[in-house]
């Protein structure tokens, strides 16, 4: 470390602001400050609390910090805001009048629940009869903006009053337009209120909540906020220039009295801010702790010297409205590497195609052993920063575009000339084709009327209809003004139509697939719906077998879809197909477009991705791509609802800033650059007028007008940039991660069979719960609530803890309706038992479903305990694991739990974390209240390190050579087979032999 950053990493006492610069070792310094705090014992690990922006960024701390302390740091907070705020509420729900098992909405299901709700508003302009849907994204983002501003309804209602005796000339209207301001703003104070009222009916909370409900309870019960601020003497907050308002006052009221808080923040590359107020919290944070200690750190370890001096350059357009300005802090940074770099190279093309030609030609260049040519023999426009031999790596190289449509081109050009990319989007997984597959194959068989999406599931790669069969019948469906299903559905009589005989028994097959998964829509959800439909056509199975990191990909976005299809089920009143299909376009309308499943990072291809994505990351080299005015900065776009000016609570800059947060992002892109930099442009890009270079271009490279010229392709030379390359070829990536993450489950699974490891863990293949993980999650999560209650000092009613039940019981899994309703009235009749037999015991818990993580090695071991009971007196410990056991012997019971890998695992975790061996370990059964147990032994403990660091070694070999045995466990004579979930498409499941 440098001299500034010891000095933020040991200033332990007081508030601190570290205004770090991009490249710096900012994240270094958070996580070494989190060690020395421990290493000093000036903290517990229990008393540290660190809140990120992002969960990329509270997850790359927890991996400096599982190699800086690799003993147990168990009790340590890092996380998000939200994930902070959600742990708070579900500690304290019962203070807040919230349900025990509460449910948080995503942005999706929000549209869902407003959706399903709409009609009960009150509104009138926000919901136009011809279009009732179309205002409902605008408001959840305008309230959205509103709780990240700490204002609530009454807020809100108490503004419109105001509105009211506010006189014409004031606000310059006409009294007309006065009466229709009036009108709107009533309508959304009341779909404020409202919509917090049936939230709160449904035992529902969404983002927002999370922090503005978390600031309520702490202003509210100043007990809990006590408790709190005991327990965290250490406070770190990451990227604080990007905290919006509400996150803000959480630091502040959890800071006191103490004032223990270290802030890290550079506001050139606050890329989140509303209204761009990149420095208002820094300023805000100044204001709250005038003797704050401030340390900047200007080192930077990532980019030469060329390039800083052209961002620094860029970034001073945006003074005053800077730190650097406002507070007379340096902020230009000085490369660590000296005397190396160039300053960044334009690429200027007459046409976006062309662009992304010279672009895929340059990485060529730069990823070739034997090009000889430097940058001195090139034209300009097309020059290279590669010597002779300096050979970049693929993975080494990033593509950043303004958004995702931008990609595109670059895609293309990338893909004809052989060059091995991928693209890590925040967005796209609706276009892949294997998800474009699944949303056909719905459509078809809940919209019978929908030609083009039968069209695409005919053609696809499970039917392979014959081209000119499909033309055929679509043509013969437009004449006659037919759909292409009665087309099909009448296959054998249209003797008309030309249609080979393959075609004709391709369209029966489709047509039976249809009409059979039609029938079972009727009375399953769309999660077993599709899929059946997977493992009917095989399809599935197939992309397993190819062995192929593309097929791979294909079935991690098959799973994200199916994460989607959760999402829905989870607030849907009806889960039929047909009500996804019509949510999903209501989603897709409104700009949801999930992320796509990453490529392993090992994988050695070109990154293409959005500056936003690419926050945080670094590349040798970095082409900036597309910079033509109105794509980047791109054209200002405020939101449909606005918040007014007098409620918001921000200090905002008095400068553009659209244009400044635009040039914040464009900092930040050419900031993740270490050697080579390329700006790369057009001046068609399909539109009728042709485009001016970025003015950000300019400004980087202190110019007036960009001095290259076009590069014009010949006649020739376009002919030839089609000409086939061969497609990319993409190696699996080798095993190369220094740490091997596993849980209790995961450990289980590959014990169990290492070919389940593979499918769970490795290619996270979608399937279908299991009865029996429904039955016993519900149990669990209806316990958890009873206890947490319990630890609280509060009682929960017989009804609620039913309620609790029967609100997380899922359908899925069961062989028939009448097979649920008997686990269903089974599992009440357990939670009775349960109830009667324990709301009047004295003993309370010390933790339910605490977390817990120690390393080994390079083994990191994660999860969580069901219930702990620690007697202070004493200090003995009790580890409990709650089971369903239905029927067992308390003799078998014991023989259980002496086998459970899941409890050896809970014994050594609380050793490694707490230095005590547990007195006892054992099973609950929740029907009987048995419990079955043994004390555990140094000796055991020992074992069970050495069994967890083998299986580690065997799994990292497993994936080194992408090759995981099929080698079932057997109970007694029955194979695992007969109870995994993949039985069905494993290629060596014993249950089909």
């Amino acid at each position: 470390m440098n001299v500034q950053q010891k000095e933020a990493v040991t200033t332990t006492e007081g508030p601190l602001l570290v205004i770090a610069g991009a490249g710096t070792g900012k994240t270094t310094a958070i996580t070494r400050r989190i060690a020395y705090l421990i290493e000093q014992k000036l903290a517990k690990p229990s008393e540290i609390i660190a809140l990120t922006f992002t969960e990329k960024a509270s997850g790359e701390m927890e991996e400096r910090i599982d190699v800086l302390v690799p003993y147990g740091y168990i009790d340590t907070w890092i996380s998000t805001f939200h994930a902070f705020g959600n742990r708070v509420l579900q500690e304290n729900a019962l203070d807040l009048g919230l349900p025990p098992d509460f449910k948080v909405l995503t942005r999706p299901s929000q549209i869902l629940f407003f959706q399903q709700n709409l009609f009960a508003f009150d509104l009138y302009y926000y919901r136009p009869l011809s279009n009732p849907t179309k205002f409902i994204q605008a408001i959840l983002q305008f309230i959205a903006r509103l709780k990240d501003e700490d204002i609530k309804p009454a807020d809100y209602k108490k503004y419109v009053r105001n509105l009211k005796k506010t006189t014409l000339k004031k606000l310059g209207l006409t009294k007309k337009e006065f009466e229709e301001e009036i009108k709107k703003q009533e309508e959304l104070a009341n779909v404020y209120g409202k919509y917090e009222d049936l939230k709160t009916k449904a035992g529902l909370v969404d983002f927002g909540d999370q922090l503005m409900l978390t600031l309520r309870l702490f202003r509210e019960k100043p007990a809990i906020l006590k408790k709190y601020r005991k327990q965290f003497k250490y406070i770190l907050v990451d990227e604080y220039q990007d905290t919006n308002w509400a996150q803000n006052q959480l630091v502040k009221i959890l800071a006191k009295p103490n004032s223990n808080v270290c802030v890290v923040a550079d506001d050139d590359q606050s890329i989140y801010r509303f209204r761009g107020a990149a420095i208002s919290n820094v300023l805000d944070f100044k204001k709250t702790y005038p003797k704050a200690r401030i340390v900047t750190l200007l080192e930077n370890y990532r980019s030469s010297q060329p390039i800083l001096d052209s961002a620094y350059r860029l970034i001073r357009h945006n003074d005053p409205d800077r730190l650097e300005v406002r507070e007379g802090v340096n902020k230009k940074l000085i490369a660590i590497k000296k005397n190396v770099g160039k300053p960044p190279t334009e690429i200027y093309a007459e046409t976006l195609s062309e662009e992304a030609d010279l672009v895929a030609d340059e990485i060529k260049k730069l990823t070739d052993y034997n090009k000889e040519k430097t940058v001195d023999s090139l034209p300009a426009g097309k020059a290279s920063s590669r010597l002779a031999g300096d050979r970049l790596q693929y993975k080494d190289i990033a593509i950043l575009v303004r958004a995702n449509a931008h990609a595109d081109p670059f895609l293309r050009s990338l893909n004809m000339k052989g060059i091995p990319h991928k693209f890590v989007g925040s967005s796209g997984l609706y276009a892949q084709e294997e998800v474009k597959l699944l949303i056909s194959f719905l459509t078809a068989i809940s919209h019978f009327d929908d030609s083009p999406n039968l069209y695409n599931l005919a053609s696809s790669e499970i039917y392979q209809l014959p081209i000119e069969d499909t033309i055929a019948a679509m043509d013969y469906a437009k004449i006659r003004s037919r759909s292409l299903r009665h087309v099909f559905s009448k296959i054998n009589e249209l003797t008309e139509i030309d249609i080979s005989e393959e075609g004709k028994e391709i369209i029966r097959k489709i047509n039976t697939d249809i009409e059979e998964l039609s029938q079972l829509s009727r009375k399953e959800n769309v999660g077993r719906i599709l899929y059946e439909f997977l493992k009917k056509t095989g399809y599935l199975s197939r992309l397993e077998q190819e062995g192929v990191l593309e097929s791979e990909i294909k079935i991690q976005n098959i799973a994200r879809f199916f994460d989607k299809i959760r999402e829905f089920s989870e607030v849907a009143q009806n889960e039929s197909v047909r009500n996804f299909v019509d949510w999903l376009d209501i989603m897709r309308r409104a700009g949801d477009d999930p992320a796509t499943s990453e490529f392993d990072p090992d994988t050695d291809a070109v990154n293409i991705m959005t500056v936003h994505s690419a926050k945080g990351l670094e590349f040798k080299a970095v082409f900036l791509a597309g910079l033509v005015f109105e794509r980047f900065p791109s054209r200002e776009r405020g939101d449909v609802i606005s918040i007014p000016d007098p409620l918001v609570k921000e200090t905002l800059p008095v400068g553009d800033f659209h244009m400044q947060e635009e040039r914040r992002l464009f900092y930040v892109g050419m900031t993740r650059s270490m050697e080579h930099l390329f700006f790369s442009w057009s001046r068609d890009i399909g539109g009728k007028r042709v485009k001016k270079v970025s003015p950000f271009v300019l400004e980087a490279l202190d110019k007036t007008v960009s001095s290259v010229l076009a590069n014009r392709a010949s006649a020739l030379e376009k002919i030839e940039r089609h000409a086939a390359s061969g497609k990319p070829t993409y190696k699996l990536p080798q095993a190369t991660q220094k740490i091997i993450r596993l849980t209790q489950g995961s450990i289980d699974d590959y014990e169990t069979c290492a070919y389940k490891y593979r499918y769970v863990h490795v290619l996270r293949l979608p399937i279908l719960r299991h009865h029996a993980v429904v039955y016993g999650s519900a149990l669990h999560s209806a316990v958890a609530a009873f206890y947490r209650a319990k630890i609280s000092g509060k009682n929960l009613s017989l009804q609620k803890l039913l309620g609790t039940f029967v609100n997380a019981w899922i359908s899925e899994g069961f062989l028939s309706v009448e097979h649920e309703e008997r686990r269903l009235a089974a599992g009440k009749k357990v939670i009775e038992d349960f109830w009667r037999r324990e709301k009047d015991k004295k003993a309370t818990p010390t933790f339910i479903e605490k977390d817990f993580r120690f390393g080994l090695g390079d083994v990191l071991v994660t999860g969580r305990f069901d219930r702990v009971d620690v007697n202070p007196p004493t200090g003995r410990v009790r580890i409990i694991d709650f089971k369903s056991t239905e029927g067992k012997t308390k003799e078998q019971i014991e023989k259980a739990a002496k086998e459970s890998a899941q409890l050896k695992v809970y014994a050594l975790a609380y050793y490694k974390n707490y230095r005590v061996v547990p007195e006892f370990v054992g099973i609950y059964d929740l029907g009987t209240g048995m419990v079955g147990g043994y004390q555990p032994t140094i000796k055991q403990l020992d074992k069970t390190e050495e069994e967890i660091v083998e299986t580690s070694k065997n799994i990292r070999g497993n994936l080194r050579e992408d090759k995981f045995p099929a080698n079932p466990k057997y109970f007694g004579r029955v194979p695992a087979c007969y109870y995994c979930a993949y039985n069905s498409i494993c290629p060596s499941s014993l249950v089909r032999r």
